[in-house]
């Protein structure tokens, strides 16, 4: 599996869109929630999460509201080149002044919606990072669009699982490598037959 983008938007769009649309939130509580979360399966610095929030607000995917006062401590002629104090700097313009009020707080748009369930039902499937963030998401799908994703992922990975037994090798270390992932292939199939039957079953009880 790679870990590139999603059709219709990168993974890292997609993670931001799906958690405003669950909450509004400012920087500091988004990047608190991703490395809580989604820790296991990315990062997120200061200096690429406040780019991609003004990459999507230019969009029109989300937008921001500031209380009196904040817009007016940031000033881009204190960036220096020195990268750790870029990020400090970028880190305080989210903690408040004198209260929430003074937070800068971002939320989804209309625009943003639909752009995020475009981004579900075309996320790369073969994008690791991306597959978890669409099923962390997916409830905005129907259940035949949630059915669908998780059997593009299954198809997927049993076709990763036999590459890699059909793998011939004299090498002992890719043969560890081999066997420890097919081992994650393998639990990662489990779990998605497990939800597969729950989501049949969900769907059953609601016709």
């Amino acid at each position: 599996m790679r870990t590139s983008s999603c059709t219709n938007g990168s993974a890292t769009e997609l993670l931001l869109l799906g958690l405003l649309a669950d909450e509004r939130m400012h920087g500091y509580e988004l990047k608190r929630r991703i490395d809580t979360a989604f820790g296991a399966i990315t990062t997120m610095s200061w200096g690429s999460l406040y780019p991609a929030l003004a990459k999507l607000e230019r969009r029109g995917f989300i937008r921001s509201e500031t209380g009196a006062g904040l817009r007016d401590r940031f000033d881009p002629r204190q960036l220096s080149g020195a990268l750790a104090a870029e990020l400090a700097l970028l880190d305080n313009i989210d903690r408040p002044i004198l209260g929430h009020r003074n937070r800068k707080v971002y939320g989804i748009t209309e625009a943003g919606e639909k752009a995020l369930v475009i981004m579900l039902r075309d996320v790369d499937i073969d994008d690791d990072r991306a597959f978890w963030f669409a099923t962390a998401f997916s409830t905005r799908l129907t259940f035949d669009e949630r059915l669908s994703l998780l059997e593009r992922r299954f198809r997927r990975i049993n076709e990763q699982i036999q590459d890699l037994r059909e793998l011939v090798t004299t090498s002992e270390g890719l043969r560890q490598v081999q066997q420890g992932l097919e081992h994650r292939l393998d639990a990662e199939q489990q779990w998605i037959e497990h939800e597969l039957k729950n989501l049949r079953e969900q769907q059953a009880l609601s016709r």
